[in-house]
């Protein structure tokens, strides 16, 4: 396990489209090792879109973050 620290972080499809989507928009928050979190929000508000940006299944649109002061973009 790894403290978790994401600045920034944003998520847009059919960037600079008509029908562009903002799935995150400058999300931030750090989580030390050993803490549990909570995401919660309604039906389209990102929570899937995060998960699969931390998980290393999507890429970023822009922001950074970090798994045991890592930048993963790098993994």
């Amino acid at each position: 396990m790894a403290d978790i620290r994401v600045e920034n972080l944003c998520k847009i499809y059919n960037q600079g489209k008509e029908n562009e989507v903002r799935a995150l928009s400058g999300v931030s928050f750090s989580a030390k090792e050993g803490e549990f979190i909570v995401i919660i929000g309604p039906s389209g508000a990102g929570k899937s879109t995060l998960l699969n940006l931390l998980g290393g299944m999507d890429t970023s649109t822009s922001g950074s973050y970090w798994i045991g002061g890592q930048d993963a973009s790098k993994f």
